[in-house]
């Protein structure tokens, strides 16, 4: 009888570490998730930052740039849309309240051009000077911190 409690307690034992253990397994994945999704998206904002100049002036000269610019305008919308819908772990908190906020002020920017796009009242040189570049430059500057994060 008292092999078998203590064989029941030391199975208990062994049952709670392997369980707490994958919680803290799982936990570290969604935080390696969340720190690659993030990095992704400001990648990705980058990278629509360094184009809309090119693709603006391009836009100028041909529909179809300008069919390009709209859809550049769009897919950046989804992924603001899809970024905020990510939970930060505790410890990229700031991070992600951070990029929420400039996400806030990008989403309106990118609505306000995409209707100006299909009411045709866009100014595409001014487009290359708006604060809507500040705003992307302001995502890309959290890019070091996401990189920090993921260490």
């Amino acid at each position: 009888m008292i092999l078998t409690r203590s064989l029941m307690v030391s199975l208990l034992l062994i049952g709670v570490l392997i369980t707490s253990g994958c919680s803290l397994i799982e936990k570290v994945d969604q935080s390696l998730d969340y720190v690659n999704e993030a990095t992704s998206y400001v990648t990705d904002a980058a990278a629509f930052a360094e184009s809309l100049p090119y693709r603006a002036e391009q836009a100028l000269l041909d529909p179809a740039a300008r069919d390009e610019l709209q859809q550049s305008f769009e897919d950046m919308k989804n992924d603001i849309i899809q970024f905020n819908e990510l939970t930060a772990p505790a410890f990229a908190e700031n991070v992600h309240e951070k990029l929420m906020g400039y996400n806030e002020t990008l989403l309106t920017e990118v609505n306000t051009y995409l209707e100006q796009l299909e009411n045709n009242t866009i100014n595409l040189e001014s487009l290359q000077n708006s604060p809507m570049a500040q705003t992307l430059n302001e995502i890309t500057g959290t890019l070091d911190q996401l990189r920090q994060l993921g260490q």
